[in-house]
């Protein structure tokens, strides 16, 4: 089965399902920094107009829940966080408000959100899900999407981080982009910029700024659309003989010494 026929399967024993009673039954009573995930959850959505298909409503939910808990572990860490790949702002606003459960008085302080805001780059081979060959023969690689997918107005980030103003928002692609970035040592990265070059770039910026204990959230590890992700991520890990967690999720962890 490849990727597309994996997400239509997804969709189509979807169709009918009750979701929301699924999604009580999974993540009722489940708290992050003492409260309601599913409320947070549903919350960050709906301000950042962010939809989730039916055929990853449920990875999503279990993808945010792990990013807010390793977020919520970096707390007291010393060091900035940083998100790279923030889309419709939905990520960094669940981090923000897990931030926000600890302090009252959180305004976004050491937070830095780094997007295009122009889609994603052009993707290269290590991206390619395959090859279509034609009967003349000529093979191609497929992407599953195309420069310029995703494309956000920064505007909409900014209204949707508008209760944190001390958030950092870095419009630019990466690598450029950290030029931007104050000279600091850095204590939590979650990483979803779905392709190979950007992955790895983000790794060779922050790795070497670590604070002890730091965390690092790849979110796009296992994604069928995106094998690219995975492969830039392993690759600058498998080169430092550094070890890493894959969940379930499809996210990949990397806790440093």
């Amino acid at each position: 089965m490849n990727p597309y026929e994996e997400l239509e399967f997804y969709n189509h024993v979807h169709r009918d399902a009750p979701i929301a009673k699924n999604m009580e039954v999974l993540f009722q009573g489940a708290q992050v920094a003492g409260t309601d995930f599913l409320s947070l959850y549903m919350d960050c959505l709906e301000r950042s107009k962010t939809a989730v298909g039916s055929w990853k409503i449920f990875r999503r939910a279990q993808r945010a829940i792990t990013l807010a808990r390793y977020f919520e572990h970096s707390l007291p860490l010393d060091g900035l966080r940083a998100e790279c790949g923030v889309f419709q702002g939905f990520s960094t606003l669940l981090m923000a408000q897990v931030a926000r459960q600890h302090d009252a008085g959180y305004r976004g302080d050491g937070l830095h959100a780094i997007d295009s805001f122009e889609g994603l780059s052009a993707p290269t081979d290590p991206d390619a899900l395959g090859v279509n060959e034609d009967a003349s023969g000529r093979r191609d690689l497929v992407y599953s999407h195309q420069a310029g997918h995703f494309a956000t107005p920064i505007d909409h980030v900014r209204s949707v981080l508008s209760d944190f103003p001390q958030c950092r928002i870095h419009k630019g692609w990466i690598p450029d982009a950290f030029a931007g970035l104050p000279h600091a040592d850095w204590s939590f990265v979650h990483i979803d910029v779905d392709l190979y070059a950007p992955t790895k770039a983000s790794l060779e910026y922050f790795y070497p700024r670590l604070t002890p204990g730091a965390v690092i959230v790849n979110d796009d590890f296992g994604s069928p659309l995106f094998p690219g992700a995975a492969r830039g991520w392993h690759e600058f890990f498998e080169d430092r003989n550094r070890s890493y967690v894959i969940l379930d999720t499809g996210q990949s962890i990397y806790i440093h010494e």
